[in-house]
């Protein structure tokens, strides 16, 4: 992933809302490249095999399997049932130029 890629472009980060991407699981490897290709160009979420929603919370059930592998933002997690859910406030995002998000624009 390059530093400057924005793969989240619509996401604000203090909206009190996660970004939800899904890709299709069935997408074959030559389209795969080409939609992490478009990254570049801003042209990612144009693909149909990729959705995105702006979301509250999300509850995760493994169906008709007892195991599998999962992962979340790159990191294994266990193959069971979890809930996500958006404490607005809780946190603080320091930009990188050093402002806080949601904090009202230096005079």
């Amino acid at each position: 992933m390059a530093e400057n890629a924005k793969f989240f472009p619509p996401a604000l980060p203090n909206d009190g809302l996660m970004d939800l991407v899904l890709i299709d699981g069935n997408i074959g490897c030559r389209s795969l490249l080409k939609l992490f290709g478009a990254l570049e160009d801003d042209t990612f979420f144009d693909f149909p095999a990729v959705k995105y929603r702006k979301i509250l919370a999300y509850r995760w059930s493994p169906k008709n399997q007892s195991s599998g592998y999962l992962s979340v933002d790159g990191e294994s997690v266990p193959f069971e049932p979890f809930q996500a859910e958006i404490h607005k406030g809780l946190g603080t995002v320091i930009m990188n130029n050093c402002q806080i998000a949601g904090a009202p624009p230096p005079l």
